[in-house]
């Protein structure tokens, strides 16, 4: 009936539903938008919960601060920092905010005071002054569902506009750099650093879109505000991560007698001879103002109070008296090689003045500079292939170990030790492989090295009907008539083709039967017709075999055979 004229009734009565329609989509307009109200109302409160957090905690590091100064200064003033950062960052997202109500609400005029008359259940109006735009709660905003002003603010088109999204993603980069400077690299990971920027998948436009594209692009007033306000809450949130972690370093430095370890940590338990070797040895709590002493006896497991008194001077054990922030280190120049054990005291100056003693023990191994290198094929390497080499170094992980080759080539490494070696091309007969293993400190040293033979790629073995020599008949070559190249005994699993031959065929008086020369790997038609013709005793040569393979086409050794 879409072709028919309509009665006025219809007319009305599509009007209506028409109305009724649009009604329907401002009803769930408004419920977005009234969503929207409840959730910025939400972070707005959520985001004053924090500051007043924050506060509390800055707080307790002033008590802590005017009770010891010196050993919570460090940490007070990297708090001072931490509430600097968050703050800069919070003022500008609150004037980003500012921008865009008073240009989305006021036409981008100088905004003063906002008031709102506020009528009670009692009929009496109450007077509410806003001194900043973002300070205005969205419910009172007439803009707040319109999207242009805010988007040619935020994400302008054009080039060389200004846009504040870009402005923004530098700032959270910066806060996020400057916050996490503040601790330590162990502790930098415990953080949950918010303000992500990266590309994420867009369902609509169905790729990878940029971080301000997805947020700001087609968004009203209304979401960009909650989006800001829930940046600000992250920024407060990793504000007082940053905070009770700073808190908790003063915790650390408090000296628990009752609970104090001793501890050992060596650089390595493996040390390569001539080398030091090196412990760090603490207690897990110490105190800036009280220096622990150690009393170490080599070559031993146990060491009692009894025996560091009777020792007195006489060189059977070591005393160190100095310490850097509680750990005392022991070093010891390696001689022989073998496995050796120490055992020794710390001495702690307790609440009461008196020493008290904990025991250790620890043990480390010292070896020659040694290295494996293995080929993982055979003892040698072949010139044009990937011949695969394992190399290791006693002491060294592999990415601390360094592998050289002397004659040339190209080394490629595969991870985990595995390389590749492609040998060069010439007359090169011998290359070595020199292997050093990287310290702590970036320093190397030499672990040894290894020489290889270069070799050429053996020749492969050519076959006819499965034989090269001795007696065949022309039933089977017949039957089987194809030219094949195999590598009999070699490491390397390599497939080879034979691409032209020549054959020959004389009667047992010396009398030519047969002379083709032949680009594929097969016997003709007419070469077996002639060889079914020939007498027996009759000699088949093969020769000037060509074969096709990794390494390239070469020349292969050819064969004779007795025909039967």
């Amino acid at each position: 009936m879409s072709g028919a004229k309509e009665t006025p009734r219809q007319k009305m009565i599509g009007m209506m539903y028409l109305f009724y329609t649009a009604l329907l989509a401002l009803n769930i307009s408004a419920d977005i938008l009234n969503a929207f109200i409840l959730v910025n109302d939400s972070m707005v409160q959520t985001n004053k919960n924090f500051g007043a957090k924050n506060g509390l905690i800055l707080d307790a590091f002033q008590k802590q601060y005017q009770m010891n100064p010196a050993k919570v200064k460090p940490y007070y003033d990297k708090a001072m920092k931490a509430k600097e950062y968050s703050h800069e960052l919070v003022s500008f997202l609150q004037h980003v905010e500012d921008t865009l109500v008073i240009e989305s609400e006021f036409g981008g005029k100088q905004f003063k005071d906002f008031e709102y008359t506020l009528e009670d259940k009692d009929g009496n109006d109450s007077i509410i002054t806003f001194h900043r735009a973002y300070q205005i709660p969205v419910v009172f905003l007439n803009n707040k569902d319109k999207y242009n002003v805010p988007m040619q603010i935020l994400i302008p088109e054009g080039i060389g506009t200004h846009a504040v999204a870009d402005e923004m993603k530098e700032k959270f980069a910066e806060y996020n750099r400057k916050i996490t400077s503040l601790l330590s690299k162990n502790d930098i990971g415990d953080i949950k650093l918010g303000l992500v920027t990266e590309e994420v998948y867009n369902p609509v436009s169905r790729s990878k879109e940029s971080w301000k594209y997805n947020s700001f692009h087609h968004t009203v007033l209304i979401a960009d505000l909650v989006l800001i306000n829930k940046y600000i809450s992250e920024v407060l949130n990793t504000e007082a991560e940053v905070l009770n972690k700073l808190y908790s370093y003063i915790d650390a430095q408090t000296i628990k007698f009752d609970a104090v370890r001793a501890a050992v940590i060596p650089k390595s338990t493996v040390v390569i001879a001539g080398s030091n070797y090196e412990a760090d040895i603490f207690v897990a709590a110490y105190s800036r103002t009280e220096i622990p002493t150690v009393d170490i006896k080599p070559n031993a497991d146990t060491l009692t109070l009894k025996q560091v008194q009777s020792a007195g001077n006489d060189g059977s054990l070591v005393h160190i008296d100095s310490a850097d922030q509680g750990i005392v280190k022991y070093i010891v120049k390696t001689k022989s090689i073998g496995e050796y054990t120490y055992a020794g005291l710390i001495n702690v100056k307790g609440p009461d003045g008196k020493f008290q003693q904990h025991p250790f023990h620890s043990s480390y191994q010292v070896i020659a500079p040694t290295a494996t290198v293995s080929a993982d094929k055979m003892n040698v390497v072949y010139r044009k292939l990937d011949n695969p080499m394992s190399v290791s170094a006693p002491g060294f992980t592999n990415e601390h170990t360094k592998v050289s080759v002397s004659g040339g080539g190209k080394l490629i490494s595969k991870g985990n030790g595995k390389y590749i070696y492609i040998p060069p091309q010439g007359k090169v007969r011998k290359v070595k492989f020199n292997v050093s293993g990287v310290r702590n400190d970036g320093t190397t040293v030499a672990m040894g090295s290894q020489e290889f033979r270069v070799l050429g790629v053996p020749s492969a073995i050519i076959k006819v009907a499965g034989k090269n020599e001795g007696r065949i008949s022309a039933a089977m070559l017949s039957s089987q008539p194809i030219l094949t190249a195999t590598m009999e005994k070699f490491a390397f699993d390599l497939k080879y083709r034979v691409s032209s031959y020549q054959i020959m065929v004389f009667s047992s008086r010396g009398n030519m039967l047969v002379n083709e020369s032949q680009h594929s790997n097969r016997l003709s038609n007419s070469t077996i017709k002639k060889i079914r013709k020939a007498p027996r005793g009759s000699i088949i040569n093969i020769n000037n075999v060509k074969i096709k393979g990794p390494d390239g086409e070469k020349r292969a050794l050819g064969f004779t055979l007795k025909l039967q």
